[in-house]
């Protein structure tokens, strides 16, 4: 099986929204960038109480091959670090990505099923949760809808350290939607090391 080259993606990702094409350094500095390394279910629980970032809702890809068919999607890769909209069919809203990935709390605010928005032909909402598992204590946290108006997935990673707050800032959101029933689902996409992967099949960024 081919190396997560999307791991490279998604520090490119974080260095271009930066505005500043020599900040590879600084960007570490400001947010705590590390290499990517594989984790286990305890530590990002630990690592997301140190952080005091929500422990609900949280899921990680059911292995190593549901991760790297995920990563070749060109959908999910272009919403990595970022976060996707479903509406109540499981159907990708679309959203203007040349804005900051992080920008959407105002969206998930005023989301409201007698909206039209333009929806997409592409990867749907089955095709991810047919691939992820939860983890945590919870199986079924308290608050999460099984028959959501509007499913928003939020993808993150440990090794990007701080920059998370940015993504995790959008928590808060959906309680203050009166409206629409919206499930929050947190998808981690830090490797993992139950997946034993071989040194060929990880990556180092330098």
């Amino acid at each position: 099986m081919k190396t997560f080259p999307l791991i490279i993606k998604l520090l490119v990702l974080v260095i271009v929204l930066s505005a500043s094409a020599g900040c590879k350094s600084y960007m570490k500095y400001k947010y705590g960038i590390t290499q990517p390394k594989e984790e286990t279910p305890e530590k990002l629980l630990e690592f997301l109480e140190e952080n005091h970032f929500p422990q609900e809702n949280q899921y990680m890809f059911s292995d190593s091959a549901a991760y790297s068919h995920a990563m070749r999607e060109p959908e999910f890769s272009k919403h990595l670090l970022s976060h996707m909209i479903f509406d109540r069919q499981g159907i990708l809203i679309r959203r203007d990505t040349t804005q900051c990935q992080w920008s959407g709390y105002d969206k998930l605010k005023s989301l409201s099923i007698d909206s039209i928005y333009l929806k997409g032909d592409g990867l749907q909402l089955n095709q991810i949760l047919s691939q992820i598992r939860p983890f945590g204590k919870d199986a079924l946290p308290s608050g999460s809808y099984q028959d959501p108006d509007f499913t928003v997935i939020v993808t993150w990673a440990k090794f990007i350290g701080k920059y998370n707050y940015r993504l995790f800032a959008l928590a808060d959101a959906p309680k203050l939607n009166k409206t629409a029933r919206i499930r929050m689902i947190w998808l981690n996409v830090d490797m993992q090391e139950a997946w034993k992967l071989t040194r060929e099949q990880k990556v180092a960024i330098k």
